[in-house]
């Protein structure tokens, strides 16, 4: 990204370095092949709470509950 070369050739590269620098991994990198499970229990969590099944605080309680059962065995 700092390559005087390359930046000769593709300027635009060296636009890219603060992107890289302040990028969040997206959430399947840590859960890996769990991802689609975890996404699940999100997903209901926040749905019932905005559907008014439970409050947010039991929601949020339930799913911590669902996400150490699915990470049991490891992401």
């Amino acid at each position: 990204y700092k390559d005087a070369d390359i930046l000769d050739k593709q300027p635009v590269i060296g636009k890219w370095l603060p992107i890289f620098e302040q990028a969040v991994p997206r959430p399947s990198a840590p859960t890996k092949g769990k991802y689609n499970q975890v996404s699940q229990e999100f997903w209901t969590a926040v749905h019932n709470t905005l559907s008014g099944n439970g409050s947010a605080a039991d929601n949020l309680a339930e799913l911590e509950r669902s996400l150490k059962r699915v990470r049991r065995s490891g992401w």
